[in-house]
């Protein structure tokens, strides 16, 4: 699937979000990474994971470096787990965009022009868009993901 920025979406990218949704399994993904790979012609997954601990997610997410050594832009789906009490439990898949400020302005045009195809592609209704990592911080993903139902 092309988009109007000329980056393609692999199939691995439908999969791996369709896995972290739809999957039985035991040890299930709780995120998916993905990146524009290097030669900038498609979306690609990074990484998936089962770890749920959100600080591990945060850290992986953020530490990855470019070849100028910077930190480097990335996309993320993450299952956010949460208990609205009477209403019981809930999981909403949060999609992120992060963008540190530190990213060149030739990757930041690719990471905002590329950005909606993808996240309607793998149709995430919750989105949020980083450039610090206060930005992702636990309580404001809750939030984003409750609909507000939950401060954090």
């Amino acid at each position: 699937m092309s988009m109007p920025s000329g980056v393609d979406i692999t199939d691995e990218c439908i999969t791996a979000f369709r896995n972290l949704l739809f999957s039985r399994r035991p040890n299930k993904s709780t995120f998916v990474i993905y990146k524009i790979s290097d030669d900038k012609k498609s979306v690609v997954v990074d990484e998936t994971s089962a770890e749920t601990d959100y600080e591990v997610f945060v850290e992986k997410l953020t530490s990855a470096r470019d070849s100028a050594g910077r930190r480097a832009p990335r996309y993320a789906v993450y299952d956010v787990k949460y208990d609205l009490k009477d209403d019981g439990q809930r999981a909403t898949a949060v999609f992120i965009s992060w963008v540190p400020d530190e990213t060149s302005a030739q990757n930041r045009m690719l990471y905002a022009a590329t950005k909606e195809h993808f996240r309607r592609a793998i149709d995430v209704k919750v989105s949020i868009h980083a450039d610090d990592v206060s930005d992702i911080e636990w309580k404001s993903v809750l939030k984003e993901a409750s609909g507000g139902r939950i401060q954090g």
